[in-house]
């Protein structure tokens, strides 16, 4: 049929007209979705129980010069906004290793550091998780946007995502802290104390191990401890984790005693800071290389860089770096495994602390307290050196 001109540009509007009404009604349907789909990747894109970590620590100088970081607050809120606070869990004293972070994939966690040091600024930085540049914890003469320290005067907050992948253990570290009243140094000082671990464990709640030689998958919640220890240039310094006690967690400074029960499921989160390399032994056991069902009884460590597996304890033996020049400084510890049966009632599973930096506050209410165990606030066997209290990592500690 013939149509002029004028009849030709109504059908066109007509047409316009009604794909445009199509296009919005079927925008508004899919809109909600899409949003709903975009919050839901916000939160986790696997994990259905995803979490918000709300930390706040602040960073210390102790009396003979280590720096430390100290948990002020921690709170977990989940996606029903329900929260719990899990700050008991942690000492109320500044640790080497700092606080120990422990999130699922999924995760998120807001930081806020202060600086209680009284000068410079100083940060978190950290490796294996996610975050933008205006967490990265360094200055801005390095990335280019901004200085992201925590100064006498103001907090710093950082936003980590413990993203799909993520899982593991990793370190995190001071990145702006100077030694010079500046504050200016842009490797930080992570090596004289202000260093520490998120562990990221797996949405599914899984883990290899291997139990009484055999590789399996076990769950993250039967993990009866958690160790972890940092190799540094000439010491390990450790923390632990005991699960089975309301997810305690206690420094055990320098080359400690580690003691589990027999058979107890534990796992080791081994990280390095420093400039040298090492090699982490733990003589009679083996365990998983990462990712495979291959066994190994040592690992080369290098700066930075971490170590993660899960074993059933078994025997005492001992633990130690195999590089000679760490070996004969004292770079070792032992593993002690307690016998599971009538004598383990009455017998302490908690692992034994070595030496710690000298703590100015020796009073009998903060060395008996809870945060942290009685042989560490000072050097042990001090009087071999008429008193004078030896520098960390200057002397071995079986």
């Amino acid at each position: 049929m013939y149509l002029n001109a004028k009849h030709k540009e109504l059908v066109k509007l007509s047409i316009v007209i009604f794909v445009g009404f199509v296009f919005v009604h079927q925008l508004s349907s899919i809109t909600p979705v899409i949003a709903q789909s975009v919050l839901k990747n916000n939160l986790s894109s696997d994990n259905p129980f995803s979490k918000l970590h709300e930390i706040k620590m602040a960073a210390v100088e102790l009396p003979d010069g280590h720096t430390a970081y100290k948990m002020l607050e921690y709170k977990i809120i989940d996606n029903e906004n329900q929260t719990k606070d899990i700050t008991s869990r942690y000492s109320d004293l500044p640790t080497i290793p700092g606080p120990t972070i422990i999130m699922t994939e999924g995760d998120k966690a807001k930081l806020t550091l202060v600086n209680e040091i009284g000068r410079g600024a100083v940060s978190l930085h950290t490796h294996g998780v996610h975050y933008t540049i205006t967490s990265d914890g360094s200055l801005k003469m390095s990335n280019k946007v901004s200085d992201q320290g925590a100064t006498p005067k103001q907090s710093y907050t950082y936003v980590w995502t413990a993203a799909e992948g993520t899982r593991g253990s990793w370190p995190f570290h001071d990145h702006t802290f100077g030694k010079g009243s500046a504050g200016m140094n842009i490797n930080g000082v992570e090596t004289n104390g202000l260093f520490s671990t998120v562990i990221v464990n797996p949405a599914n709640g899984k883990v290899d191990a291997l139990v009484n030689g055999i590789p399996k998958e076990v769950n993250v919640e039967d993990i009866d401890k958690d160790f972890v220890l940092f190799v540094t240039d000439d010491a390990f310094w450790g923390i632990e984790i005991d699960n089975k006690n309301n997810n305690k967690h206690t420094p055990l400074w320098v080359n400690p005693t580690l003691v589990a029960l027999k058979n107890d499921l534990v796992r080791f989160h081994i990280q390095s800071v420093g400039t040298d390399f090492h090699h982490f032994v733990i003589d009679d056991y083996k365990w998983l290389k990462p990712g495979t069902h291959e066994t190994t009884n040592t690992e080369k460590i290098g700066p930075l860089e971490n170590h993660v597996f899960t074993i059933s304890a078994d025997k005492n033996t001992s633990y130690y770096d195999k590089m000679p020049v760490h070996l004969l400084s004292g770079m070792k510890g032992k593993f002690q495994v307690i016998a599971n049966d009538t004598t383990a009632a009455t017998t302490s599973t908690s692992s034994i602390p070595g030496p710690s930096p000298y703590m100015q506050d020796t009073s009998k209410d903060r060395i008996n307290s809870t945060s942290v165990p009685a042989p560490s606030p000072i050097m042990q066997d001090t009087t071999s050196n008429n008193g004078e209290i030896s520098l960390v990592g200057s002397v071995g500690s079986e």
